[in-house]
């Protein structure tokens, strides 16, 4: 009797202890019991692929912010060389290792990716941050019956950074009209100094930098760009045919052995001032002022044909970010990309990533690099100014696709191994076989 009655007072000992151990529990994490548990929520991490390992510095800040918010959704930053990130991106989503979300190319890239099931569509009810992006920016991740694939995160614009110090030497201002540009050009190989900061050894330049941006103050910005995509417009028109014999004065003013010189070089010639001229994507900015603080850079877009005519800006979605549609974590991802297109965050980039523009609609004011301002600036409001680049929208779906017939003939231009008119001839009949309005 005794010895039952022992055992019961143990075993009433051991309940209290257990007792008293699951409310100091409870009362240790700070949380209210949820639906009768008092388990502590559960941390999320989630993975962030990328093509910028610029950024590296950027999102750890950007992570810190969101962090201060959402302590409980960790993001790692995951990126990889440009020109390893779509290889290494398919091999990921066929093997369903894929991260969480992704960087989207911008237009038809990203387009057949979601095409391919592998994106979860976006709308404002997932991620409400959409409606504060502009119509300019949304079509860049919206299918043609009008899914959203991608939040519209950063943008960039093209034009020709300067080097002021030159300029101000030989008494040079920033060009308005092609004749006076291809004057300036004149005057600084007068003076032996070297005009661009340009080669054709790497081919995307050619057709990213060179060909893709400067048609739209020679043919009518976007309304040629709808017209030529609708198959009213061909590349053999004398309109663009023309526009390819202003591209191949260009070589003219490139260093003696162009052919040799790629994108690194290129950048070299400019940083260290042997070169007055670059012809320049935004991202540019942030790379230039990292590597020589002491470079004083002006900025002038496209010139227009004739003095008055309007002057419309290449523009190229950038990035967006896109949701995997295999992640575990959707509903976590998708609370990272509405915060990413809020405007604490937008400002943030913007500030960080010095040439890669804010997507949504924010105060400009607060951004603090004055080339960044020009760029933006230039677009309007509303980005009324864009005009896309001519290879990048709805005849890059398939190859020969526009971007690789530039890449090829565009080069094959300034290298003086074709004709304007062999040029655009060699695109026109690349396309018709497979892009319905060019089709005989």
């Amino acid at each position: 009797m005794r010895k039952r009655k022992n055992l019961l007072v143990f075993l009433a000992a051991v309940l209290g202890l257990a007792m008293l151990a699951g409310c100091g529990g409870q009362k240790q994490t700070g949380q209210a019991p949820q639906g009768g548990s008092g388990d502590k929520e559960q941390d999320v991490e989630l993975r962030l692929a990328s093509w910028r390992v610029e950024e590296i510095e950027a999102f750890k800040k950007l992570n810190e912010e969101f962090n201060k918010e959402y302590p409980n959704i960790k993001i790692k930053y995951e990126p990889v060389k440009a020109t390893e990130y779509d290889s290494l991106l398919s091999m990921a989503l066929s093997t369903n290792t894929a991260a969480d979300l992704m960087y989207i190319r911008p237009f038809d890239r990203g387009l057949n990716l979601f095409e391919s099931g592998n994106l979860v569509e976006l709308s404002e009810k997932d991620v409400p941050n959409l409606k504060n992006i502009p119509d300019s920016q949304m079509r860049v991740y919206r299918t043609p019956d009008g899914k959203i694939y991608a939040l519209p995160y950063i943008h960039v614009s093209y034009g020709f950074l300067y080097n002021k110090k030159i300029f101000d030497k030989y008494g040079l201002k920033e060009p308005e009209t092609w004749d006076e540009f291809f004057a300036l050009l004149d005057t600084l190989k007068k003076n032996g100094v070297t005009p661009l900061a340009l080669g054709t050894k790497d081919a995307w330049v050619v057709s990213e930098v060179i060909s893709n941006p400067n048609y739209v103050n020679f043919l009518g910005g976007e309304d040629w760009h709808q017209a030529l995509l609708k198959g009213e417009k061909k590349f053999t028109d004398p309109g663009f045919v023309g526009y390819l014999e202003q591209l191949a004065r260009l070589k003219d003013y490139m260093p003696k052995d162009y052919k040799a010189i790629g994108y690194t070089e290129a950048q070299q010639l400019f940083l260290t001032e042997k070169a007055a001229i670059f012809p320049a994507g935004s991202w540019e900015i942030g790379f230039f002022k990292s590597q020589n603080p002491n470079l004083e850079m002006g900025l002038f877009t496209s010139p227009v044909v004739k003095k008055g005519d309007k002057r419309w800006l290449g523009f190229n979605g950038g990035a967006g970010i896109g949701v995997n549609k295999n992640s575990k974590h959707i509903k976590e991802a998708m609370i990272y990309v509405n915060w990413l297109g809020g405007e604490k965050a937008q400002v943030l980039t913007g500030n960080l990533m010095a040439g890669l523009f804010p997507c949504a609609s924010i105060n400009t004011g607060e951004l603090t690099d004055p080339l960044a301002k020009e760029f933006i600036d230039a677009a309007g409001p509303k980005g009324e100014n864009f005009a896309v680049g001519w290879s990048l929208e709805q005849i890059s779906k398939q190859e020969p696709s526009a971007n690789t017939l530039a890449m090829e003939n565009i080069t094959r231009l300034l290298n003086g191994e074709l004709s304007p008119r062999e040029a655009a001839a060699n695109i026109q009949n690349g396309l018709a076989g497979w892009y319905a309005p060019f089709k005989q």
